[in-house]
């Protein structure tokens, strides 16, 4: 018996492939939007800490004020120190340290965002390349 030769067409092999493909590539985007979603959970729990530490401070700050505020300034000449002074750079510090918290959260909100984009443009566009060249087989 002589084998059959079969006549087998290109799309008998791309549209398969292309279906495959589209299935990753769908998979790949779907993957990149939970990652940005859990990326921004981060963020904004991040962001909750920081704030946190900023008014713990503050209260710090605030409670040990007091502190020597109530201290007899006749007993405790450490007590006697010039408290504007004190509290302007106290007010310095805490400015600083807030403007740094949210340099950060921008930094970090900006570098999530444009990571995704990035990402996103980047497979759709080896996708695309992908499905043309699958396009480009003729027999």
């Amino acid at each position: 018996m002589a084998a059959s030769k079969q006549a087998y067409d290109v799309k008998d092999f791309t549209e398969p492939v292309k279906e495959i493909s589209k299935l990753v590539k769908e998979t790949y985007l779907n993957t990149l939007d939970f990652s940005l979603s859990v990326a921004e959970e981060n963020k904004k729990v991040l962001n909750k800490q920081l704030d946190y530490v900023i008014e713990a401070e503050k209260d710090y700050v605030s409670s040990v004020k007091e502190f020597y505020g109530s201290l007899p300034k006749q007993n405790y000449p450490f007590a006697k120190v010039d408290s504007g002074a004190f509290d302007d750079g106290l007010a310095k510090v805490f400015e600083f340290q807030k403007n740094l918290a949210d340099s950060f959260k921008g930094i970090s909100g900006n570098a999530a965002a444009e990571s995704y984009d990035f990402a996103k443009k980047n497979v759709i566009k080896a996708f695309t390349m992908f499905d043309e060249a699958l396009d480009s087989f003729k027999l």
